[in-house]
């Protein structure tokens, strides 16, 4: 490209996302404030536009898993940065958290970010929903700070140049200073940027600012056609927590714009030693270190976005179900259509991608929806861009109408009722701030009991063990049948080491306890009274010679009874529980309700009867299999 003139230069900022999405993107969140302030004095005396530092995940995590004050983190770093702007992620009604709050609520939040720093404020919805903006933009401007407000970029049947030209214009009246064209994704591709920035600066004639992820590999290639139609800013990592599903390197646009006649203030050779010292700081979390693609090509087919991603492969690994990862990114697509086509981007994401983990793991698309997505059908997330599937809204709400007004305005304030909720606990606005967004994760944080994660051995191989010898004592096994043959098999490799004994079984959703007994080269499982026999044939893969077996089901009489026992369909938090031992229950009732991949997954009971048992309190983590509570 032929550079230009000395006189035409045009100065191009550089917004540094090292200290928020950057470790964010690669490292879960997890980089902790002491390996932010040695090297703040350098990353200040930069030449920055800006420095993202705040918001999105890191209030959450601060607390959840670091035990650190977020607020505390932000005064830490405003006193750090004294010539630099700071900036911070806001997802509009929903603030730092994975729900909307009232309005009182985002008041608050705004005035005491602003208090503690925070010079830019950018602004987005999930949904691209401006009425879920439009508070937090007006709490901005009171405040006298710099409103950025976001567009979400995707691409779908309904999203074209007069869609964004619409956004960005409703943006602008609602007192945007600046637009941001968030590419979660990393899904816009180099000219389609071209001309959303020509057709944006063209009707708007705001400052535009880009972001994007290095998932696709299109990131660099993307900002630089971007800057030729105008846009006034970018979004880069420093090279040691860039590309993958980061930011484009800082070093490398700095290198290609100042070369090329755009003047960004920065000096490569000194932004460049900023490296050594974030290289040491990652090997510090190499244990969330976990997304080492590259250029995933997944990005392009599902749009997906990086953080997705990440998600996914923890779940999935909890879960120990990573062999359902491609069938997880093919079910994304068709959740997203489901919903209408949202945008993939917090909370959204999580609602869309948690929904498509569990239509997966359960076998059954929708079998098993969390009460964000219930909330999403209903409306109380805002509008769906697009359509919304009736059929799938019908199984998941019923004949519950949708609500059509702003979502927030239906929601009470909230401060008032919080103080008398955690009392003295809480000593200033700032903490029950805390409380209001993460109440689970707050209260042990501000009582002290909450402590920094401790990295957790990595499991070792699974070896395959030869069957002992038979033996006459009797041997409990818990398995489960609702994976069919596949989990039959894994039953029969061990039913050697048994000659009889007790294990939960669940047949189609249902949980039955059964009696088994060996018998011979077959094996019956007796179910209550035997006064009626089914007889179901399964292929179970004997590890000493493969056959098929017949599995005789007993079916019980009314008379008898069994006690159930519920467990943890996922790794999660126990966060809340709804009915006490000994409370009478009907199928389907809630019981308690599992916080998990950011969502709150209601579990039921699965039969009539009795709660005779709660194995575990709010705040328990469990795992997959863990015992939830009993039902007889």
């Amino acid at each position: 490209m032929m550079q230009l003139t000395s006189g035409q230069k045009r100065r191009v900022g550089i917004t540094d996302t090292t200290l928020r999405d950057g470790h964010q993107s690669l490292l879960a969140t997890r980089m902790k404030t002491k390996d932010m302030l040695p090297i703040a004095e350098k990353m200040d005396e930069m030449g920055f536009h800006s420095l993202e530092v705040w918001g999105g995940a890191t209030f959450d995590s601060c607390m959840r898993f670091l035990n650190e004050d977020p607020w505390e983190r932000l005064k830490a770093l405003r006193k750090a940065f004294k010539k630099t702007k700071l900036q911070m992620l806001l997802r509009g009604q929903n603030l730092v958290g994975y729900k909307h709050y009232a309005d009182d609520v985002v008041e608050a939040f705004v005035a005491k970010s602003a208090e503690h720093g925070i010079d830019i404020f950018r602004i987005f919805d999930a949904l691209n929903d401006v009425r879920n903006m439009q508070k937090a933009i007006e709490e901005v401007k009171k405040n006298g700070k710099h409103v950025q407000a976001t567009i979400c970029y995707t691409i779908g049947p309904i999203y074209d140049l007069d869609y964004y030209l619409k956004l960005g214009k409703e943006l602008k009246e609602l007192g945007a200073d600046s637009i941001c064209i968030k590419d979660m994704a990393g899904i816009l591709t180099p000219y389609a940027a071209y001309e959303l920035v020509l057709a944006l600066k063209k009707e708007l004639a705001l400052p535009i600012q880009m972001h994007t992820h290095y998932t696709s590999g299109m990131g660099s290639m993307m900002y630089l056609k971007a800057v030729e139609a105008g846009a006034d800013v970018i979004d880069t990592a420093n090279s040691a927590l860039a590309l993958g599903t980061s930011q484009p390197a800082t070093e490398t646009m700095v290198a290609v714009l100042n070369d090329s006649g755009y003047e960004t203030g920065i000096d490569l050779t000194q932004v460049s030693s900023l490296a050594e010292y974030f290289k040491e700081v990652r090997k510090n979390y190499a244990e969330f270190d976990v997304y080492k693609a590259g250029v995933d090509v997944n990005v392009l087919r599902y749009q997906v976005p990086g953080g997705m991603l990440s998600n996914f492969i923890s779940q999935l690994t909890q879960a120990n179900a990573m062999d359902k990862f491609d069938e997880v990114l093919k079910e994304v697509p068709r959740v997203r259509e489901d919903m209408g086509f949202p945008p993939l981007v917090t909370p959204s994401s999580q609602i869309v991608g948690s929904q498509a983990v569990l239509n997966v793991l359960t076998g059954e698309r929708y079998k098993m929806v969390t009460n964000e997505v219930k909330n999403y059908m209903k409306g109380l997330y805002g509008r769906a861009p697009g359509k919304v599937n009736e059929e799938v809204r019908k199984k998941i709400i019923g004949d519950e109408k949708p609500v059509t007004v702003r979502p927030a305005d239906l929601i009470e304030p909230q401060i008032e009722a919080a103080k008398k909720e955690i009392g003295d606990l809480a000593k200033n606005m700032e903490e029950l701030l805390m409380y209001i967004l993460f109440p689970q994760v707050a209260k042990p944080f501000l009582e002290g009991t909450l402590t920094e994660e401790k990295p957790q051995p990595k499991p070792a191989p699974k070896e395959e063990k030869k069957p002992e010898p038979e033996k006459s004592t009797v041997t409990p096994i818990k398995t489960n049948l609702s994976s069919g043959v596949g989990s039959a098999a894994r039953f029969a490799a061990s039913r050697k080491n048994m000659r009889t004994g007790a294990v939960n079984f669940n047949f189609n959703g249902n949980i039955e306890k059964l009696k088994i007994v060996v018998d011979g080269e077959g094996y019956k499982l007796d179910l209550g009274k035997e006064t009626e026999t089914k007889e179901e044939n399964l292929k179970v893969n004997d590890r000493s010679s493969v056959k098929e077996k017949t599995v005789k089901k007993e079916v019980k009489t009314e008379a008898s009874s069994q006690v159930v026992t519920v467990t943890a369909p996922m790794p999660g938090k126990i966060f809340k529980i709804l009915l006490a031992e000994g409370s009478p229950v009907k199928q389907g009732d809630k019981v308690l309700i599992l916080e998990a991949m950011k969502m709150e997954n209601e579990i039921l009971a699965p039969a009539d009867g009795i709660v005779t048992k709660l194995v575990v309190k709010e705040g328990d983590a469990v795992n997959p299999g863990d015992p939830l509570f009993a039902v007889e």
